[in-house]
């Protein structure tokens, strides 16, 4: 890997590239200027990620993107190495995402959901209080008996487009520091895209700050009485309690809070309370809802630890003393399965391993190791100490490539392997045929991996200032098989949760990731003695299956399965035929 530091920590905040690049021996152009500015644009505009893809991919053609190193002027290596050196110095971005916004903006706990109970997004004391992670599935005994059919309610509304629903639930906490119960506002939620809303459930149990009556005050003309009980309603939602704390009848309470509704604007006491808690929450500094970092969302992680220091996460699904199968995923942004396959998997007595590779979720990289060499290690420690014997290996995307060059060059770690979703690996020319923010990173990875890594740490913090949707509508959009998948909210929860696993680590592991790509996996693939079927989705735009077809003919072991219907997002859009396929394959022998 050139320019590769090997002690280089890997956190988010450091580059790990060093910037060695060809410089051109051409005049510098407009070109030069254009890159420059949106280089730096990116830092605020969310528009300007692409405009530096369209000026890279003008380099990438003028200079050959097929020379080892993309040359640039010196100018502009000046200015990028600068821009690094700005990069590495700014603090975290605020994000702008409305499903973590709505979690982050109370300081009490908070979730979002999908209609079907998935947790898109939750803050760290939300963890606590509703006993679930990102990605896992609310249950539904958190809800009071007494507010189960308000939140049913709301699941309903939820695909029909009523923006304006919203209740007042009763929780019944899954931590003690909670209390018996907590009370929440809980209302519909559309991010951009999607075609059903998500629901937020946020704590309204927040303690009444002394500014909040000043803010009252100030931002909506209330009286100092009006002020004491609107504190009161807060805290109580009981008008006969309120009346007599203040020695008042009930007609002049009810009278008051009639006036706090219309100088606040709130058609109702659900929207009130909202307003009170947003007040009272806007003074509690400092106690927003922090996002907590991933977390296996079905709290069965195990960890192993290597002499060197090495850690290397994994979980399961299926019957825990199954059939062993490990699924070695890729940076498609699909990881865990649906429920139901779960209850398949288990029905069929299989057990199937998910790995975090390095890089992703839990995973440590070592960096003295290139890309492929790292991953191998990892592999083969998991393989001996948790697997002991011959299994199916599937793998997503390039998540298959170590798994075959560790097949090839030991045949009896697997007795057969499974490939889902396009291989870049397996077809270097189809690189072509992606969409063009894929293309331009993957050649840069190939040619000038120091940009690739400039480009990354930059995407990546526009993702985390606008949120993963920002990603996802970049990178799927031309396809309509993916938008329908990204427009449900129960598939983005997933997706949601894959892409988290793959960024927990900051910009690195993407960049690897595109290394890992280019690495050379043909010896590997003619040596193979192991039968390994390719389920190419028809709709992906890398599968070319005249291009598959070379796989034959590299090796007969090699079968190629076209599935219609399908794209970069097979595991979820074909999830049951992946599942026949693994099914099948785990219950073959050698």
């Amino acid at each position: 890997m050139p320019g590769r530091k090997s002690k280089t920590p890997l956190a988010d905040q450091h580059m790990f590239l060093s910037p060695q690049l060809d410089i051109g021996a051409d005049p510098e152009d407009g070109s030069d200027l254009d890159l420059i500015a949106s280089t730096y644009r990116s830092v605020l505009d969310d528009s300007a990620f692409e405009d530096m893809i369209a000026g890279w991919e003008s380099r990438l053609t003028t200079s050959g993107a097929g020379t080892p190193q993309t040359k640039v002027s010196r100018r502009l290596l000046g200015q990028l190495a600068i821009f690094r050196d700005t990069l590495d110095n700014l603090g975290a971005p605020v994000t702008s995402d409305p499903l973590k916004v709505a979690v982050s903006e109370v300081p009490g706990p908070a979730l979002v959901i999908s209609p079907n109970g998935r947790v898109a997004t939750i803050n760290i004391s939300g963890e606590r209080a509703f006993g679930v992670r990102q990605g896992g599935q609310i249950d539904p005994a958190r809800i009071a008996p007494g507010s189960r059919e308000d939140y049913d309610a709301l699941l309903r509304a939820s695909g029909e487009r009523h923006n304006g629903a919203h209740a007042i639930l009763t929780i019944l906490p899954a931590a003690g520091e909670y209390g018996e119960t907590l009370l929440a506002e809980a209302y519909l939620l559309r991010a951009a895209g999607q075609n059903r809303d998500h629901i937020a459930i946020r704590s309204l149990e927040i303690a009444w700050a002394p500014r909040a009556g000043d803010r009252l005050q100030q931002a909506f003309g209330l009286t100092q009485a009006e002020c004491e009980v609107a504190e009161l309603f807060f805290q109580s939602r009981n008008l006969d309690a309120i009346a007599q704390r203040r020695g008042v009848s009930l007609l002049t309470i009810r009278t008051q809070i009639k006036t706090i509704m219309g100088k606040m604007g709130a058609p109702s006491n659900v929207e009130l309370m909202r307003l009170l808690a947003m007040v009272a929450s806007r003074e509690q500094v400092g106690l927003t809802g922090a996002a907590p970092v991933w977390h296996d969302p079905l709290n069965r992680e195990s960890i192993i630890q290597t002499g060197g220091g090495r850690r290397i996460a994994w979980t399961w699904m299926g019957d825990r003393h199954g059939l062993p199968v490990v699924l070695s995923r890729g940076m498609t942004m699909t990881y865990l399965l649906p429920a139901d396959c779960e209850a398949r998997l288990k029905e069929a007595g299989i057990c199937l391993y998910l790995l975090s590779r390095p890089g992703y979720g839990n995973s440590t990289i070592d960096a003295s190791l290139d890309v492929m060499e790292d991953n191998r290690v990892a592999l083969r420690a998991f393989l001996d100490r948790i697997v002991g014997r011959p299994c199916l290996g599937v793998g997503q995307a390039d998540g298959v490539l170590p798994l075959v060059a560790e097949a090839a060059a030991d045949p009896r770690r697997f007795h057969g392997l499974l490939a889902v979703g396009y291989a870049g690996g397996f077809d270097i020319p189809g690189l072509q045929r992606l969409p063009k923010i894929q293309r331009v990173m993957l050649q840069l990875a190939g040619s000038a991996p120091w940009v690739a890594e400039l480009m990354a740490k930059s995407g990546h913090r526009m993702m985390r200032q606008h949120g993963l949707d920002w990603y996802l509508e970049r990178a799927f959009r031309t396809n309509p098989i993916n938008q329908v998948t990204l427009r449900n909210p129960d598939w983005t929860a997933l997706i949601r949760n894959a892409c988290e696993h793959a960024l927990k680590q900051g910009h690195v592991t993407f960049v690897r990731e595109l290394q890992l790509t280019h690495f050379p996996i043909d010896p590997a693939l003619q040596a193979l003695a192991i039968p390994l079927l390719y389920l190419a989705p028809l709709d992906d735009p890398g599968i070319d299956l005249d291009a598959c077809g070379r796989l034959g003919k590299l090796n007969p072991r090699i079968t190629v399965e076209p599935v219609p219907d399908a794209a970069e997002l097979i595991l979820y859009q074909r999830s049951d035929l992946v599942l026949d396929r693994i099914i099948a394959m785990a219950r073959q022998k050698k």
